[in-house]
């Protein structure tokens, strides 16, 4: 496909990842669907579609209410220095956000009432009254993370009222055992409350159309969901007793919007608010039936809400569904889950302030790029594996060969590239590349573009070493030499222009040396005669000493908490 193709054919993507909460800072395992999402945009816009990148912090419910408790400031307060500072982190890995916005904003609140009114047209909205627990020294109903107990599967005291960090049970507030109230200690009463739930087996019908259509759900994340309408689909509460940090709903007394009403609504409102600052229009992205393809990044986690809830929602309003759920595992950290007595809890900041290498982010980028394909499967962070495949491929590989090309030319050529005409059977093969590695992209398998990255630096390498310019020189060759040298600064060129999805800042070094702004289509060869700046290193190796202080064995005063 040619340039002018491209441009003909140019899509529209709105594309998100999940919102982060607002309780803590961001960590490496958001960082993972960060850069797989940023993968993702960055390749298409190199492509030349325009690709809209919204993402917002998820900042109402419970759990913010509880930490701003702790830390003696206002939920307001709290969600406001969080915004701070993910904003900040993820800036640190070059994750290319149009927008970062978040949920505490009038336009969500604009939104989650608008689809409450349609879901309540629709005939989707009934009420129920339940029996939860009251906290008579609190006058308060208590949410689930205001309650809390002893386990009632693994016995272990002082857990939440919805899950046991003990042993991951999840269950009901009225299961736990000696529940309390976590404000005072005292015992909570039972008593009825109503509340407002969306009818979600009204909308089978259409959500089993919604995850058959191609391209929306993996096949073994589509099996799942199916299993999920098969089953029943149960009524989903969305409404919470005040006091409660979020919205509150229209038409009551002291009722608010469940988080989980208003938290994907982000997407929705994030959009709006770009638009606002941009001069847009929000239905460009959201038109029912409209030209652009909405493409979601989400953990695994959340496919529930994701296939379910949030389809029922948008369509109730007459808003585009979701074109694509791309679904992905949890991080582990050297083989283990993400745990802050193990020392494998590791935050964003925390990386880059500990692993004392210039290029440490970059290589971070790189490492999840290696190794995330198409699957829910679970990924491990372990740090031989960062080392080797760092340097294997880019210190090693493509830096080597560009070192040595550029070197060359700025030896024996002038600081040019040669005026010479390259080896055009290693331009076929990077032409046959390029179509597989878009489609890679396309689909999420950065493994394999990664694997084919390697595997084309691995020809350039061989092709130096077996033309041997540096003899060609020597016995005055000086022609055959530059040939050389052009096919091989060419193909370094493709390299950077495959990578720059993935390591942005190791391309931008050659585009600079280059005195170039590469787009998709300059994978081809088309450099000769061409000046080069001053030559810097593409990619510094990686040592394990840079490592140590990330992987700091955890001592057992570490883990009691007693440095």
């Amino acid at each position: 496909m040619t340039i002018a193709d491209d441009k003909k054919n140019r899509r529209r993507l709105l594309v998100t990842s999940a919102l982060p909460y607002a309780n803590g800072d961001i960590h490496l395992g958001h960082l993972l669907e960060a850069v797989m999402t940023d993968i993702f945009v960055r390749y298409h816009r190199l492509r030349g579609n325009e690709v809209l990148y919204v993402c917002a912090d998820d900042t109402h419910g419970t759990p913010v209410e509880l930490s701003a408790l702790n830390q003696g400031v206002t939920p307001e307060e709290l969600v406001g220095k969080v915004l701070e500072n993910h904003i900040r982190d993820y800036s640190k890995y070059d994750i290319s956000f149009d927008i970062f916005y978040t949920t505490h904003s009038e336009e969500n609140r604009k939104y989650a009432e608008l689809i409450y009114e349609n879901l309540r047209k629709k005939n989707l909205i009934v009420e129920r009254e339940i029996n939860q627990y009251y906290c008579e020294h609190d006058n308060r109903f208590l949410p689930d993370r205001f309650v809390v107990g002893t386990c009632p599967r693994c016995k272990a005291p002082n857990q939440y009222g919805d899950v046991c960090e003990a042993c991951g049970t999840t269950y009901e507030p009225t299961d736990v055992i000696d529940p309390a109230c976590k404000l005072c200690g005292n015992r909570p009463v039972m008593r009825a409350s109503t509340h407002i739930y969306v009818e979600l087996a009204k909308r089978e019908d259409f959500l089993r159309e919604f995850i058959n259509r191609p391209g929306v759900l993996q096949t073994d994340m589509k099996n799942f969901v199916k299993t999920w309408i098969d089953d029943g689909l149960r009524e989903w509460c969305i409404s919470r007793d005040g006091p409660y940090f979020g919205f509150k709903i229209p038409g009551t007394e002291n009722k608010y919007f469940y988080v989980w009403m208003d938290a994907p609504i982000g997407y929705l409102s994030s959009t709006e608010k770009y638009c606002k600052d941009n001069g847009g229009d929000v239905m460009d992205y959201w038109k029912k039936d409209g030209p652009c393809e909405v493409v979601h990044f989400i953990g695994k986690d959340i496919v529930y809400f994701h296939a379910l809830f949030w389809p029922v929602m948008l369509d109730s309003s007459d808003f585009a569904v979701p074109s694509s759920l791309r679904i992905h595992g949890f991080l582990n950290i050297q083989g283990e889950k993400m745990s802050k007595s193990r020392g494998t809890f590791i935050l964003a900041h925390e990386y880059i302030e500990k692993v004392e290498h210039p290029q440490a982010a970059e290589f971070l980028r790189f490492y999840y790029g290696s190794k995330l394909s198409p699957t829910s499967a679970d990924m491990d962070l372990n740090k031989e594996e960062l080392i080797t495949r760092v340097n294997t491929t880019l210190a090693n590989n493509i830096g080597n060969l560009h070192h040595r090309a550029m070197v060359f030319c700025e030896r024996y050529f002038d600081n040019r590239v040669p005026d010479a005409k390259w080896d055009e059977e290693i331009a076929a093969q990077v032409e046959t590349a390029a179509d597989e590695i878009a489609n890679w992209y396309e689909s999420g398998d950065f493994k394999l573009v990664a694997e084919k990255i390697q595997a084309l630096g691995s020809v350039g390498n061989k092709y130096f070493q077996d033309q041997k310019p540096w003899e060609l020189i020597k016995t005055g060759d000086k022609a055959a030499a530059g040939a050389v040298i052009v096919t091989c600064v060419n193909l370094i060129k493709a390299l950077a222009v495959f990578l720059k999805p993935i390591t942005p800042k190791i391309s931008a070094s050659f585009e600079k040396q280059l005195s170039l702004k590469l787009e998709w289509g300059d994978y081809r060869f088309s450099l000769s005669n061409h000046e080069i700046a001053a030559i810097e290193k593409l990619a510094v190796p990686f040592e394990e000493s840079h490592l140590s202080a990330l992987f700091a064995p955890i001592t057992d005063l570490q883990k009691t908490g007693e440095l």
